[in-house]
């Protein structure tokens, strides 16, 4: 039999490695599909207002990055804490200790990624623009502000292949 720590490791912690990586994607999926169906369909009410007017707004062609973030006052972000807490409480009820902590550590840092590249994005001068990976998910981001009808991921854009939403930044030259 494996001592404890080894045991752990090889049972246990390839369950929690798959939750978190399951719950980002949830997380990400949500946030695709929220961004499209609520920000950017006048359905969505105060939402689609608060996000085409501010953020839309501040950030559109001929000024996609600024100095400091200024669309603090159009954040629809804060409202989708809303139903993952909500998600994430009837969870706690439902997993053990271990799998709900794991959950719920990656619900958060999925959560804040995505605030922190949304805003980051719209830096001029941002210390990620020295990473590749950072300058293509920035201009695909880009692409949303300029054709408000694709791209709405923040992240995993492999999500608006899925629903038939992705848009290259080069389709505009052909």
């Amino acid at each position: 039999m494996m001592p404890g720590w080894e045991h752990w490791a090889a049972t246990e912690l390839p369950l929690l490695v798959l939750i978190a990586a399951a719950t980002h994607l949830v997380m990400s999926a949500s946030q695709t599909l929220l961004h499209r169906w609520l920000g950017h369909r006048r359905w969505g009410g105060h939402f689609f207002r608060n996000h085409i007017g501010f953020h839309h707004a501040s950030y559109a062609r001929g000024h996609l990055t600024s100095a400091v973030y200024r669309g603090k006052d159009g954040n629809n972000t804060p409202f989708f804490l809303i139903p993952t807490l909500l998600a994430g409480g009837g969870l706690f009820f439902l997993l053990s200790l271990g799998p709900f902590l794991a959950m719920a550590s990656a619900a958060a840092a999925s959560f804040y990624a995505h605030v922190y590249f949304d805003k980051t994005y719209h830096v001029a001068g941002s210390p990620l623009e020295r990473f590749a990976w950072f300058r293509r998910k920035q201009q695909l981001h880009f692409v949303h502000h300029l054709h408000a009808d694709a791209n709405f991921a923040v992240i995993d854009f492999f999500w608006d292949r899925l629903f038939g939403t992705y848009r290259a930044p080069d389709e505009d030259a052909r």
